[in-house]
């Protein structure tokens, strides 16, 4: 009988997801289509939303008290180049290539980064969003590639209108 216990016990959990890809991510809607490859099979996902300053909010995806995916938008000043600003960090995320979303924008192995001008609380700036793989998910790196680039493409104007920053014409 324990054995049988025992057995079953460790086959219920094994490859599934228990929890429901969500739709808007601290705040920000998502495909959760796009967003469902990132995340790996558990029993429970947590966001938390946090600010590293009023124009630079933050977002972290865990699954089973594990970071899965780390998001980030900053407005920057016009006359900053943030793909220059990051180029060391976008290295370490491996392979960075262009990507055409907004103004400029960067596809890694692990991570994603694009930028656009925009005008905010009156201002001419530029909007950033970072999103941040802590885990290797989807394992096939191109697979991982396009699935950072469809969800960034999608993620990004989002953001950006959330963070009140307004695309320039």
């Amino acid at each position: 009988m324990t054995l049988l216990v025992l057995a079953t016990a460790g086959c219920t959990d094994s490859g599934s997801r228990a929890y429901t890809v969500p739709g808007k991510v601290c705040g920000v809607a998502v495909d959760s289509d796009l967003l469902s490859p990132f995340l790996p099979d558990g029993q429970k996902l947590t966001q938390r939303a946090y600010n590293a300053g009023q124009e630079s909010p933050r977002c972290r995806l865990s699954v089973d008290g594990k970071l899965v995916v780390y998001l980030s938008g900053d407005v920057v000043p016009a006359e900053t180049d943030p793909i220059k600003v990051q180029d060391r960090a976008l290295v370490r995320l491996g392979h960075p290539a262009s990507a055409d979303i907004g103004d400029s924008a960067r596809v890694a192995d692990n991570g994603a980064l694009a930028v656009a001008a925009c005008t905010y609380e009156g201002r001419q700036r530029k909007f950033v969003a970072l999103v941040q793989l802590q885990e290797k998910t989807p394992a096939k790196t191109s697979e991982r590639r396009d699935a950072l680039r469809s969800f960034l493409g999608s993620y990004f104007p989002r953001a950006m209108a959330k963070q009140g920053c307004k695309q320039a014409s």
